[in-house]
């Protein structure tokens, strides 16, 4: 099944103006020029971007296309990673869910996860993520997620991560085994204002 692509995430700031008008203007007059707000706005910046990691997650039992009860355990790891005031460099987040009732087709729904990421600083920031979702890229499936950390170091902060693995190990799901597990790439980027 062909998943619609939701292209590249951007985040858009609006502003709003309010304009007054006093009556009475001829079809002569100059128009008036719209006066600029007292203050600038500030854009949001990367505060940790982590362009490089990886993802593996097992199913005990292993997955299906019907419905059953399965624990996920695994591990993301982010490396590479640059913070624009420096110290964090890397990062891991584990994996430990139980879920009463999942299948293969629930890996592509839309849905909020929380999961915590242990900074190499050894401080955590927890993040509340909404899988927005997948596209297929070739033989890849990409998982795009966005959200924000509400606690820990970056609170605050917009996060946004995807997720990149094989189509091809989708394919297991058809299969007498399942997919007991699967694994590809990961980057983590948090955005926020200075």
């Amino acid at each position: 099944m062909r998943h619609p692509s939701w292209g590249t995430v951007v985040v858009f700031m609006l502003t709003g103006s309010v304009l007054t008008a006093c009556g009475g203007l001829e079809e002569s007059a100059a128009p008036q020029p719209i006066e600029e707000p007292a203050t600038a706005e500030q854009g949001l910046v990367t505060l940790v971007s982590c362009p490089i990691g990886s993802t593996v997650l097992n199913y005990s039992p292993p997955l299906k296309n019907t419905s059953q009860a399965v624990t996920t355990t695994g591990t993301t790891t982010y490396s590479n990673c640059y913070s624009l005031f420096g110290g964090v460099t890397s990062g891991n987040t584990p994996l430990n869910v139980f879920r009463p009732s999942f299948a293969c087709s629930d890996l592509l729904d839309i849905g909020t996860t929380n999961s915590v990421v242990t900074w190499n600083t050894l401080e955590t920031s927890t993040l509340t993520l909404t899988r927005l979702g997948a596209r297929v890229e070739g033989l890849s499936v990409v998982f795009t997620h966005v959200g924000s950390v509400v606690s820990g170091k970056f609170e605050g902060a917009t996060a946004i991560r995807t997720t990149t693995v094989l189509n091809t190990d989708l394919d297991a799901c058809s299969s007498p085994e399942g997919l007991a597990r699967h694994s590809g790439t990961a980057t983590l980027s948090l955005l926020g204002l200075l």
